[in-house]
């Protein structure tokens, strides 16, 4: 029987590199979040600030900074939700990739129990057959 350890290496190391790729599309997606949110806390700020101030003036550019914010904002959701389709993709294939590796993995293992019950085996073949020969050689000599 083939070894499958090299084949074991190799689907271990593409699991490793899908799980790195898979993180990577997280931190994306985290940052995108973190950004959403930084412009919402500056609007925020913002509108407070151009409330104190009362200005007419004032409100027409915070107007204008708000609906920017918006845009912005929607271009995050935007890109987030693309994000979040290729997270699952990416999923998708780092657990069909970890289900083949754990197939090999356990074909291998039952191989090398298949191998170590035929050794076994043998090892008990010949002490029968050593015990026989002795059991035979005192019947013949007593």
């Amino acid at each position: 029987m083939a070894d499958l350890n090299p084949l074991i290496r190799v689907r271990k190391h593409v699991v490793e590199q899908k799980q790195k790729f898979l993180a990577e599309l997280y931190r994306q997606a985290e940052e995108l979040e973190n950004q959403k949110k930084t412009l919402l806390d500056q609007l925020t700020e913002e509108r407070e600030k151009s409330a104190e101030m009362d200005s007419a003036e004032m409100m027409g550019y915070f107007g204008r900074y708000a609906d920017a914010v918006k845009d912005r904002v929607k271009d995050i959701d935007d890109a987030v939700a693309k994000l979040e389709t290729r997270i699952d993709i990416a999923r998708d294939d780092m657990r069909n990739a970890f289900a083949e590796l754990k197939k090999i993995e356990i074909t291998q293992d039952r191989r090398e129990e298949e191998e170590q019950a035929e050794i076994d085996k043998k090892e008990s073949d010949e002490l029968d057959e050593i015990a026989l020969e002795g059991y035979r050689r005192k019947v013949d000599e007593g």
